[in-house]
């Protein structure tokens, strides 16, 4: 994903960048009719971003944000299909370990499997690659 934007502050070496509306934006759905991006889920929004290598960057300069499409197939990965296999797992595991119990105490087992799941992936998300900051370049 690339995203283009304005450095707003510099501090410690990590880049504020407001985010601006696109050459795409205008076939958005997602702003209003009034096309003033008020509703926009991305236009104007600050992300913190890492500068690349080699480029001097200071306030006011436009910039090109650069994600990996890879981060959003590793968000799904984490935050959707952990969560919906510990589910499982702990559905079926509750029904092996505990032969008589039935549909409602499995029910609970597999939602707190959702659970763990979801606390599992938020925290890899936070503290793993995907933590990563987007990479700042000039434009």
């Amino acid at each position: 994903m690339r995203e283009l934007g304005i450095v707003t502050k510099i501090k410690e070496g990590i880049l504020t960048v407001r985010i601006a509306a696109a050459e795409g934006c205008s076939s958005c759905s997602g702003c209003s009719s009034s096309n003033t991006h008020n509703d926009c889920s991305i236009a104007g929004k600050e992300l913190q971003a890492d500068a690349a290598a080699g480029n001097d960057i200071s306030v006011g300069d436009r910039v090109e944000l650069y994600v990996p499409d890879s981060a959003g197939a590793a968000g799904a990965l984490w935050l959707i299909f952990v969560p919906i296999c510990l589910f499982f797992v702990a559905y079926l595991g509750l029904g092996y370990l505990i032969p008589g119990s039935g549909d409602g105490l499995k029910a609970i087992s597999g939602l707190a499997g959702i659970a763990v799941g979801l606390l599992f992936g938020a925290t890899v998300a936070k503290k793993g690659k995907m933590s990563h900051r987007p990479v700042a370049r000039l434009v």
